[in-house]
């Protein structure tokens, strides 16, 4: 009899471990898309509309439920627990093609942040403020600052640093009037000046794309998963299961 217990309290430690540590490091996932040009899915974080659609319907059928990132946020700095299968869709850059999300998102009915560059506002190939200004009638959307000019942040003075995070949130505030609570680093980066000038800035949260600090659930470094035209299925399951980042190493910021 003691020959069979030693063994099968040995399997039973180590299972219970395993789901001890995956219960303890599970996140809830947000989504990070940026374009939705089928010509752009070979070189360039895109989607084509057609496969947006059925990851849309994967999330739908499933019964994931997609939150706003402000309740995220609020719950995240409370320190209250998020549900689980929930996520968080976002887009950063505002490209023109972002208008087929608008229309997929309002058919789902779920929500989402698009993050605008300023300065591209009305550009070609991206989102004009008509675009914004009807997309921000449906109530599940919402937007953020990615920035006046789309300046990687670290490499910035005090100064220039301080007029894309600050000017960025007036400008959107001014032309939208709605309150810009969300940021979003370009390329991911940020130093600790980047985050000091950040929070000064009065925004709720702000969202990297680095696997780095944003491991801690700070505000404002909340890490985001990369979404691509290759994310179905299995993939897209992954992605989708709170444990997809677990087991790579961290990368340091700064």
């Amino acid at each position: 009899m003691k020959k069979i217990f030693i063994p099968l309290l040995i399997v039973w430690i180590i299972f219970f471990s395993f789901f001890w540590y995956l219960n303890r490091n599970y996140e809830t996932p947000i989504f990070m898309y940026h374009s939705l040009d089928p010509e752009r899915i070979d070189n360039y974080a895109a989607v084509a509309p057609d496969n947006f659609i059925k990851q849309m319907e994967y999330i739908d059928r499933h019964g994931y439920r997609v939150i706003e990132l402000d309740e995220y946020c609020r719950l995240r700095r409370a320190g209250a627990p998020v549900p689980k299968k929930s996520l968080v869709i976002t887009f950063d850059d505002g490209h023109k093609d972002n208008l087929v999300a608008f229309e997929v998102l309002k058919r789902f009915n779920f929500p989402a942040t698009f993050f605008i560059i300023v300065d591209k506002l009305n550009s070609p190939s991206y989102l004009s403020r008509v675009d914004i200004a009807q997309a921000l009638e449906n109530p599940k959307i919402t937007i953020g600052s990615h920035t006046v000019s789309e300046a990687y942040l670290p490499s910035l003075g005090p100064n220039e640093l301080s007029y894309e995070i600050r000017n960025s949130k007036a400008a959107l505030e001014d032309l939208f009037s709605k309150t810009i609570k969300f940021f979003s680093y370009t390329i991911g980066g940020y130093n600790r000046q980047t985050l000091k000038e950040v929070e000064l800035a009065g925004y709720l949260c702000a969202c990297t794309t680095n696997r780095g600090f944003s491991k801690k659930l700070t505000p404002f470094t909340l890490r985001r998963i990369k979404i691509t035209d290759r994310d179905r299925g299995v993939r897209l399951w992954a992605k989708l299961s709170g444990f997809y980042d677990i087991f790579r190493k961290p990368k340091h910021p700064y």
